[in-house]
């Protein structure tokens, strides 16, 4: 018998999570926008994406530390867009960055990122493009 999935795939780009009740986007920055954006980029995506009523909502964010790290699932596999494994399920389309910023800051320069590769968070710089950064905005 096939588990049944706890996420619901919308016809409207979103995804929804029954078990955190938090709607995030199906596909991220990185597969929507074909590259890498800093932290206050992903701020701008979300503005973008409210002004389009994107999923017919006005309220997508960067997601918290916790709402991010809620993707990682370690017996999940999923391919990055340069086709390295994540452990993000499946429901999501496979080419997404490896990693999102995250809403959690430290001081005015750093914020954190969650890697889908070992669900870890690092602090790096905000205007850091180095390693395919992207966002997965969210909403509740």
């Amino acid at each position: 018998m096939e588990e049944k999935s706890q996420y619901l795939v919308g016809s409207d780009g979103t995804i929804y999570d029954s078990q955190t009740s938090l709607t995030w986007q199906a596909k991220d920055s990185r597969q929507d926008r074909e590259k890498d954006i800093t932290w206050q980029e992903a701020g701008e995506y979300a503005k973008e994406l409210n002004e389009k009523q994107f999923g017919g909502h006005s309220d997508w964010r960067i997601p918290s530390l916790q709402e991010a790290l809620t993707l990682f699932k370690e017996e999940k596999l999923n391919k990055d867009f340069k086709g390295g494994e994540i452990h993000i399920d499946s429901a999501f389309p496979p080419g997404p960055g490896n990693c999102t910023w995250t809403s959690s800051t430290r001081g005015e320069r750093e914020a954190q990122i969650v890697f889908y590769l070992n669900g870890f968070a690092y602090w790096y710089e905000k205007i850091d493009k180095t390693i395919s950064h992207s966002v997965r905005l969210v909403r509740r």
